[in-house]
Formats: structure tokens, C-alpha cells, sequence
């Protein structure tokens, strides 16, 4: 008897990052319309025999981002009201945009099935892979990219870094739009000013502003530059983004590719 393929639970194949940055594509090209697969597909750079077409549009489903209907050729996709809350939204701070990425990075099951056992507490991949195996019965080819996936949502969505996160955000009611969000805007340069209030010099932080370069190797220099205003919460923020990016491993052991 031939033996049947081990399938395991569905997962989304791509990060909430690139995910949401799919979303921006199509809404670049489609507004809150529809379209066909097809026409999605080739948005996203995809040809029409590519694989990556579905599990893309899987994906972003799964994340609540984008919706279906139709099938076979006439199958069309849209984003949904929590897609647009996200894309349309263009503002440097926005704690309305990042309450709804924490919701998408929350509904897909196997992401809010993790994150209710384990939350930011994560324990070695051994115990994870064994967990993801034996008690929900994942396919040991798929479980490398399913704790991948999850520890990128984690520090991409900021789960864990506020006060009162947790798996509940999955059914929370969907945000508001706001305007139109553009992925590909270049910050513009400006320069810091300083202002005095009450007696004291105050340093406003501007776009565009270099906040650090760092040499951290020998090969290696860290530039942060700054999108929008920021503060001294702002780089609070940042920088428990980075523990906690070292905390789940999402750091360690990266490839480097020469370009040249």
C-alpha cells in the first residue's frame, strides 16, 4: 500500500513582514478593488505556473489581510477592512497600525496556538521541533520554517513589548482606515534643531536623522536612520526590539551573500 503524504496543519508559508508588504504591492496597483489570482500573481512578480501565487494568497488570508471569492479562473482576491487599516496607514506613530499588525501576527492558528503555550518564553528549537512534531503533528520537513515564521512575526509585530498582549488580540474588532500609505516613501533628509522651553535647551529629533552609526566587526557597520520624529520611548522601544530578537535566536547563525 502506498503510503499517504504527511500533511501538516496550515501555516502561513511567509512572514506578516513580507506579507504586509504584498498587501502594500496590491494596493498600489488595486485600491480596495478586486482581482483575479492571475492578475494578483503577476503584481507580486510571480508567473502563472509559479506555486508561489497560492501560498502567497494563502498567506496573506491567513493573516486576515485578504480575502477570496470565485473559483477556478474567475477566483478573485481583495484586502480585507484589517489589510486596508494597515496599508492605508501612513503615519510615522501609529499605535491604530500597530495594534492591527499585532492582530494579524495572532491569526493564524498555529501562530496563536504558540504564542498562548509560549509567548516570548520560547524554549530551545529541540524542545519546539519536538512539541511541533509529536504533539501537533507537523511534518519534521516544515517545522524549521514554521519557528522561523513565528519568531519573525514576533519581533516584527512587537508581541510581548506592550502591556497587555496577548492571544485574545486574534479577536479583537477591526481597525479603522486611515490615508493612504506609501511602502516605497524615502525618508527626507532634515536637520535637528534645538528650541528652549522652560529655561532649557531641548534637541528635536527630525526625519531623516542618522541616530547611530556603529562598528560592531571589523566587516561590519550598524546605521540607524530614522523614518519619521522619534524619541526618547522610540529608541526605549528599539532597543527592546533587539533583546528580544536576541532572546528568540532571530539573529543567529545569518547567512551573508556576496553581492559582487
Amino acid at each position: 500500500m502506498e503510503s499517504r503524504r504527511h500533511r501538516s496543519p496550515s501555516y502561513p508559508a511567509i512572514p506578516l513582514k513580507d506579507a504586509i508588504d504584498r498587501a502594500n504591492v496590491f494596493f498600489k496597483k488595486e485600491g480596495k478593488h478586486k482581482a483575479t489570482i492571475a492578475t494578483a500573481a503577476a503584481h507580486w512578480g510571480y508567473s502563472a505556473a509559479s506555486s508561489g501565487r497560492l501560498t502567497t494568497v494563502a498567506a496573506l488570508k491567513s493573516y486576515g489581510l485578504m480575502e477570496d471569492s470565485g473559483e477556478g479562473a474567475a477566483r478573485k482576491v481583495n484586502l480585507t477592512p484589517l489589510g486596508l487599516s494597515i496599508v492605508q496607514d501612513e503615519r510615522s506613530v501609529s499605535p491604530e497600525r500597530d495594534a492591527a499588525i499585532r492582530q494579524a501576527a495572532l491569526l493564524p492558528k498555529t501562530m496563536s496556538d504558540l504564542w498562548g503555550k509560549y509567548g516570548t518564553d520560547l524554549p530551545s528549537n529541540d524542545t519546539l521541533s519536538h512539541y511541533l512534531k509529536v504533539e501537533r503533528d507537523f511534518n519534521p520537513n516544515a517545522i524549521s520554517d514554521v519557528i522561523r515564521i513565528y519568531k519573525d512575526n514576533v519581533v516584527f509585530a512587537g508581541l510581548g513589548t506592550n502591556d497587555g498582549i496577548d492571544a485574545d488580540l486574534a479577536n479583537d474588532s477591526v481597525l479603522p482606515a486611515h490615508s493612504d500609505h506609501d511602502v516605497d516613501a524615502t525618508p527626507v533628509e532634515r536637520t535637528s534643531v534645538t528650541t528652549i522651553k522652560g529655561g532649557a535647551h531641548a534637541r528635536i529629533m527630525l526625519a531623516g536623522e542618522e541616530i547611530a552609526n556603529i562598528r560592531v566587526s571589523r566587516d561590519c557597520t550598524i546605521r540607524l536612520l530614522a523614518t519619521g520624529p522619534y524619541s526618547r520611548k522610540s529608541i526605549e522601544a528599539l532597543v527592546a526590539q533587539l533583546k528580544l530578537g536576541l532572546e528568540l535566536g532571530t539573529y543567529d547563525d545569518l547567512e551573508v551573500y556576496d553581492e559582487g
